[in-house]
């Protein structure tokens, strides 16, 4: 068997796999299997039956893959640090309650930490972003010992205020750090396809977030370690040298040659990496495969150059691996990469050679067993699965009877191909996106950042000696990386190479790569080749077309209503009797937050309703937890008009997005009250706000649009963050219905939802849409009892997730993404 290792490193990983999705194997049970595939090694090692000893192989490993992944799952979802967490906030509720006082709906708690920093510190927008291994809980007034100690388990910190910027430095990973910290649960979203964020976070092993109020609290304890601080140096170094000699010619440029030199990614823009994902050359400034073989290839050169290719070269390019790979930080693909060029140089050192798909499945089965949640981390999947396709085709190349000068570019071109084929699903289903662009661009996107990478490695010792030459070097780089972002560009020209999808279904990927793996595996047999080749073209077609999102426009003749659950905000998604589309508000955090939760959390909802275009959009009014997410559904949706009420002319924010929505055709439309839109036979009322007498200098809740959706028996009022004054002015000009659902006011404030207001609209639904970390104390339990009292059921996306509200205009139904139901007619 040429490919051995591939045996038990497939057992491993589908095993690791399956871990993480079933059942928990007892592990009586899993010690008993892997006893019985043992002996059953045994036995066909004696007989000598290779294929049962090969079935035996696997066997044993996929059932300790399966061990492993699940214990691995059950320590990083509950570890100690999250049981001595929820021990303080239990206590910390208890003690509100005493004192009268509301907390909000997830737990949250005060607490001393210490710990070592896991990574340098990033400086964000708001102060600084840290992440620690804590080792020590203490109650925030520090009485009594440690609490659980020992503790483990990770968090993410946010260091606020301008103090943050000056200890930065000071902040290096390996350090021992103490602070005060408030902790709390990491923000998930309950909607439709939208990913679990805090199961993903604690796969990656933080476990809790939280706040750090100034940068003077952080306390450093000790160093790190004597590598550690060495290395800490020389990444700090580095990151000073390039942002001297790059970013004198571009501050952009600079931070995409520390993404590619240092794998430093906290100086990149939102725009910039939005842009180089599009166009599917994002890989290109992650540390991975392409910049460790890079440096290979410089040492293997200088080695040759000197005449110095014996096992000293071998061992000190080794080292030199290893070292820049410490210095890089880690990560799937720079651990692949590292690993894969280190059994090289070892194979070569004691003369012995192995196809590279060996060496692959070696490194992957080592990676996955000493961290088996890797196998769901996208950098591991993206990483291998190229790897993989690349050493699948490189056999056909070979084969190739082509002129010298053409094999290069038919080498990378057949490479792209093959790497798009085999991770076509997993574009899918991680980042929700079928790319082509790539398979041209990077033909100039590797080369300009090999073009980045060597002048920006080679800047870094120059430094030392000459800032005036560093900056010289320092000018190729930034010709490299500003040449990434034009190249980049180059896809606005053909938008249709690069579109998002909704994630496909399981059915759709194993289909997929079943085909795939048939064709490859019976590619001498032409009938079943064709055949499975056919297969695997209309399950891609599945997966990026979405034939079932053309029904879907159609529409099903009721009308749907969904109240997304964006936390402290508003977003609604309105889909009609024959498919025509309408959101209202699109969520939002603070302008300092880098989370876009139109992309995150909108943008999937509509997605998985099968939403292309987005036929209106209405923004009830410009505060950041209404519109914050309005960018991103504009860029995608682009839908075909876009509704304002009362316009504030100085709003920064709402110029940007009507310049946005320009871009794309929309048509920007004032509604005011008594407009009336008809929408598959659903009326659509303007009932608020009044035509303005004054020009508006600041945005407000009372001028908030309130939108009724009127059919047949069913009324469904939108009302913004209207106050008490607006809600006097409606209770007489809304008529009665037999079936009113309301969107409470301002998130269940007291500043709204009078009890007058609650009595003339009658509501039968009452749905609050509020944050479970929010402050505000939204929604107050008096509001709720108001809308109880008058015969209501109340939804809070809070704790339902996201409502869903289904109507044929006689009867409604209501159901929580939780599962919570309703039923009226």
């Amino acid at each position: 068997m040429r490919f051995v290792a591939a045996i038990p490193a497939t057992g491993l990983l589908a095993g690791s796999a399956i871990g993480l999705v079933a059942p928990e194997i007892p592990f009586t049970v899993g010690i008993a299997l892997l006893i019985a595939f043992a002996a059953a090694a045994i036995y066909a090692t004696r007989v000598s039956r290779a294929v049962v000893l090969a079935a035996a192989v696997a066997g044993a490993f996929f059932v300790g893959g399966m061990m492993l992944s699940s214990a691995a799952w059950r320590d990083a979802w509950r570890p100690s640090l999250r049981v001595v967490f929820d021990d303080l906030a239990r206590r910390e509720r208890a003690q509100a309650e005493a004192e009268g006082r509301r907390l909000p709906e997830d737990d949250e708690a005060g607490a001393i930490v210490t710990g070592v920093l896991r990574s340098d510190a990033a400086l964000t927008p708001t102060g600084a972003s840290l992440s620690l291994a804590v080792d020590s809980v203490r109650r925030a007034d520090l009485a009594g010992p440690p609490i659980g100690t020992p503790v483990s388990g990770g968090v993410q910190l946010t260091v606020v205020g301008s103090l943050a910027a000056e200890h930065v430095d000071d902040w290096r990973a390996g350090r021992r750090v103490r602070m005060p910290v408030q902790l709390r649960r990491p923000s998930r979203y309950v909607d439709p396809d939208v990913p679990d964020f805090e199961r993903a976070l604690a796969r990656r092993g933080t476990t809790l977030v939280g706040t750090v109020k100034s940068g003077a609290l952080v306390e450093v304890l000790a160093a790190a370690g004597l590598v550690d601080e060495a290395t800490d140096c020389a990444r700090a170094y580095a990151r000073r040298a390039i942002s001297r000699a790059v970013g004198s010619w571009s501050p952009r440029s600079a931070a995409i040659v520390a993404a590619i030199v240092i794998g430093d990614r906290a100086g990149l823009g939102e725009d910039v990496q939005r842009r180089l994902q599009e166009a599917g050359t994002y890989h290109v400034i992650a540390i991975s495969g392409g910049n460790i073989a890079i440096l290979a290839g410089l040492m293997l050169a200088a080695f040759r150059t000197v005449g110095m290719l014996g096992r000293a070269a071998m061992v000190s390019a080794v080292i030199v691996l290893i070292a820049y790979a410490h210095l890089v930080g880690g990560g799937a693909s720079v651990d692949r990469a590292t690993l894969m060029a280190v059994v090289y140089f070892l194979a070569r050192l004691v003369d012995q050679r192995s196809p590279p798909l060996n060496a692959l499945a070696f490194v992957a089965a080592c990676l996955v067993a000493t961290g088996p949640l890797s196998i769901v981390d996208p950098a591991f999947i993206l990483t291998f699965g190229a790897t993989l396709a690349i050493l699948l085709v490189v056999p056909v190349m070979q084969t190739w009877t082509l002129p010298r000068m053409l094999v290069p570019a038919a080498g990378m071109l057949a490479a792209s191909v093959a790497t798009e084929i085999v991770l076509l699903p997993v574009g899918a289903v991680v980042f929700s996106r079928v790319t082509f662009a790539g398979l041209v661009l990077n033909f100039a996107a590797i080369p300009l950042m090999a073009v980045a990478q060597i002048a920006g490695m080679a800047l870094v010792p120059i430094a030392l000696v000459s800032a005036w030459a560093a900056s010289g070097v320092g000018f190729i780089a930034h010709l490299g990386a500003g040449g990434l972002v034009v190249t980049a560009d180059l896809v606005r020209f053909a938008p249709a190479t690069t579109f998002r999808v909704a994630p496909p279904s399981a059915m759709a990927v194993v289909v997929y790569y079943t085909a795939i793996a048939s064709a490859w595996l019976y590619w001498r047999w032409p009938r079943l080749r064709h055949a499975a080749v056919a297969i695997a073209v209309l399950a891609a077609v599945w997966i990026a077309a979405e034939p079932w999102t053309y029904l879907a426009a159609r529409g099903d003749g009721r009308l749907h209503v969904t109240f997304v659950d964006v936390g402290q905000g508003d977003a609604a998604f309105i889909r009609f009797p024959r498919g025509t589309t309408l959101v209202v508000d699109t969520g939002g955090l603070s302008p300092a937050s880098t989370f876009d939760i139109g992309d995150r959390v909108v943008a999937p909802v509509l997605r998985a309703a099968g939403v292309r275009r987005l036929d209106v959009l209405a923004l009830t009014h410009g505060d950041p937890d209404h519109i914050g997410g309005t960018p991103s559904v504009v860029r995608e949706f682009r839908p075909r008009e876009v509704w304002e009420g009362i316009p504030v002319p100085p709003f920064e924010p709402l110029r940007v997005l009507r310049a946005d929505a320009d871009g794309v055709g929309a048509r920007w439309s004032t509604v005011i009250r008594g407009d009336h839109r008809v929408m598959d036979q659903v009326d659509v009322l303007v009932r608020h706000p009044d035509p303005p007498d004054w020009e508006r200098q600041r945005v407000r809740n009372d001028d908030s649009i309130v939108l009724e959706l009127r059919w047949r028996d069913v009324s469904v009022l939108l009302t913004g963050d209207i106050g008490r004054a607006v809600e006097r002015t409606l209770t007489s000009s809304i008529p009665a219905a037999s079936l009113r659902i309301v969107k409470v006011p301002h998130h269940g404030s007291l500043t709204s939802s009078s009890p007058e207001f609650i009595r003339a609209l009658a509501p039968k639904v009452a749905i609050v849409s509020a944050g479970r970390a929010n402050h505000f104390g939204h929604p107050v339990p008096e509001v709720l009892e108001r809308y109880r009292a008058v015969g209501a059921g109340v939804f809070r996306t809070d704790q339902d997730g996201a409502v869903m509200v289904d109507t044929d205009g006689y009867s409604v139904s209501v159901k929580g993404y939780t599962g919570r139901t309703f039923f009226t007619r």
